[in-house]
């Protein structure tokens, strides 16, 4: 953790420099007024330093309000080492050095790697609780992470569900089904356990609240941006599947 602690400071102190560099550059270009292909790039540079910077705010911030990011550090160590990758895919976007296609899909997959780290995340925080829902937990980690397996050759696998067939589809529908039940029978067990544990509170004439309903939102909300999309688009394609 020291370690990546560090990693950040130096890439935010990277990114200042790199801003200042970029600025220069594109003051120089704007008073000479000659503007190519390599000035639009320039500024195109310029704009990406800019809001990976922007976004590098946030790390300082949350190194000064450590009770807010350390509630899911799994997930924003992840967001961060996805920012790092993302500078650099957008620097060799703009200079071409990979093509844009192949960009657009990278950065799919960052959104992937980072819903599936925010699962993750949200879900270890009813571990320790009891075995039971330790034993669940576990599980709905391997299923989270076999899932997101499966879902990265679709991004970049051109007709994807043809050239991977029905089978791989069907698969890949029960995993997402599984997944999602267990992350559901979390939710359950986490709140059982913790109505037992009002109740034996109260019997000893002891305040027990707990907020444990902005988790159930969370991924609630990741339920629908993310996992109903991918089960209505794997439905559908099964259906011309069979159609056929």
């Amino acid at each position: 953790m020291k370690n990546l602690a560090k990693l950040k400071k130096v890439f935010i102190w990277g990114l200042v420099a790199s801003l200042i560099i970029s600025a220069l550059v594109a003051v120089v270009t704007v008073v000479t007024g000659e503007f190519n292909e390599i000035t639009s790039k320039v500024l195109w540079t310029l704009s990406m330093v800019m809001i990976h910077s922007l976004f590098s705010l946030l790390f300082i911030w949350g190194d000064e309000k450590k009770d807010n990011f350390s509630r899911l550090p799994l997930f924003m160590n992840a967001l961060f080492v996805l920012m790092v990758i993302s500078f650099f895919t957008s620097i060799f976007g703009i200079w071409d050095i990979i093509p844009g296609a192949t960009i657009s899909d990278l950065y799919i997959t960052y959104f992937v790697i980072a819903i599936s780290s925010l699962h993750i995340s949200v879900i270890s925080k009813t571990l320790g609780k009891q075995k039971y829902i330790d034993q669940t937990v576990y599980s709905n980690y391997f299923f989270i992470v076999f899932t997101t397996l499966m879902i990265l050759p679709l991004i970049f696998i051109n007709n994807a569900f043809e050239f991977l067939g029905e089978q791989y589809s069907r698969i890949l529908s029960a995993a997402n089904i599984i997944n999602w039940t267990l992350t559901i029978l979390i939710a359950i067990f986490y709140k059982i356990n913790m109505h037992k544990y009002q109740e034996a509170a109260r019997e000893v004439g002891q305040s027990s609240q707990k907020k444990t309903s902005i988790w159930v939102w969370i991924l609630f909300i990741i339920f629908l941006i993310v996992i109903v999309p991918i089960i209505i688009s794997i439905t559908f394609f099964l259906s011309l599947f069979t159609a056929f």
